[in-house]
């Protein structure tokens, strides 16, 4: 009886160490799933050239000009005589209504492309994202950037940026935005202070992706290792009806068209400000297109 009682009880304890050790390895997997069951239905991915028409509806805007610039919720003509109003209107200038829900199709890329998450890879998040934003406007087609490609332009550009600037690592807005025009030559990158949901949606449901830093952790992205950076970039392509915005994540595998709540954006946002990014502006890089 004592020997039956024993393997029960070893056959029990077994049964136990499989399930836990069935759960603790597969933890990844059930998280994805997970996360895939709860993602909300994306809308249809537009292109560029689809997206420059996206805004309908352009409204009067008001005459008078802004102290420090245009922000991101109250936009201005730079001159609205009718003679010089189609050469010289600002393209976020006029007040527009920007659709429910949108989902600009940014091509994704991880900053490890080839999942070598060693320098400068590990600290290549602004690179990616530029890189992203760049492949957008440039019309490279398809949800994703081959990764031989992708790997080769974070190389140069980095390369770039210590021959430049000496240094690659924790770039904050205005820097990247500099690179940005120099390296990719944009002649209109802004960068934006925003507060809310809209101000973002203001600027992407106009059909421009932006760039935005963050304080890492702060996100809670369960796919990011040690619970995330210090400092994070992404690009910010799209929302939905029901409060998430659709972003390009180079800091994960799991980066394409990941979903974060308005509110988690908007508290996580912080720009690099010399490391004390819990402290940094709320802004986000606008790259308009020639």
């Amino acid at each position: 009886m004592l020997s039956y009682m024993k393997r029960k009880i070893l056959i029990v304890c077994a049964i136990i160490v499989i399930l836990a050790g069935g759960a603790y390895f597969g933890r990844n997997w059930m998280r994805d799933a997970w996360y895939e069951y709860n993602k909300p239905q994306l809308p249809p991915a537009i292109e560029f050239e689809q997206a420059e028409a996206v805004a309908q509806d352009v409204l009067p805007a008001p005459a008078a000009p802004v102290e420090g610039g245009l922000s991101a919720s109250e936009h201005y003509v730079l001159d609205s005589s009718p003679q010089v109003a189609a050469k010289q209107v600002d393209p976020l200038a006029s007040k527009v209504k920007i659709p429910s829900k949108i989902n600009l199709a940014v091509p994704w890329m991880s900053q490890a492309p080839k999942s070598n998450w060693d320098m400068p890879y590990q600290e290549a998040c602004e690179e990616a994202s530029m890189i992203m934003v760049d492949s957008f406007y440039q019309y490279r087609t398809g949800p994703t950037i081959e990764p031989d490609y992708a790997d080769a332009a974070i190389l140069k550009l980095v390369d770039y940026e210590n021959k430049i600037r000496g240094d690659y690592q924790d770039t904050d807005a205005q820097e990247t935005a500099k690179i940005i025009t120099d390296y990719f030559g944009y002649k209109d990158v802004r960068v934006l202070p925003f507060k809310t949901s809209d101000d973002i949606k203001n600027i992407v449901g106009r059909g421009y992706p932006v760039i935005v830093p963050f304080s890492g952790k702060d996100l809670q992205n369960p796919n990011y290792r040690n619970g995330g950076p210090l400092y994070h970039m992404l690009v910010i392509k799209g929302y939905t009806e029901d409060g998430m915005f659709i972003t390009d994540d180079p800091g994960t595998r799991k980066g394409a068209d990941y979903v974060y709540t308005y509110d988690r954006i908007i508290t996580a946002a912080h720009d690099w400000n010399g490391g004390d990014v819990a402290n940094g502006e709320k802004l986000m890089i606008v790259v308009l297109p020639q």
